[in-house]
């Protein structure tokens, strides 16, 4: 299966997340889509908060490390 991955950054600060650049992924679980969006998030140089299943995806909040 296939799905989109909407990402959102955080602040460090207390002003709200930002949306980020979203991607597709493919695996052949649910749990395996959410494994396989927390190594292209960490590929990415971003530090995963959460992975939730949306209606129509994946959702992700995740931090930029420095």
């Amino acid at each position: 299966m296939q799905r989109d991955v909407k990402v959102f950054v955080l602040s460090s600060g207390s002003g709200a997340p930002r949306p980020g650049p979203g991607f597709t992924i493919e695996a052949s679980t649910l749990d395996g889509l959410q494994e396989a969006a927390r190594v292209e998030l960490a590929a990415r140089g971003q530090r995963v908060r959460a992975v939730s299943h949306t209606p129509t995806g994946l959702l992700a909040y995740v931090e930029d490390l420095p």
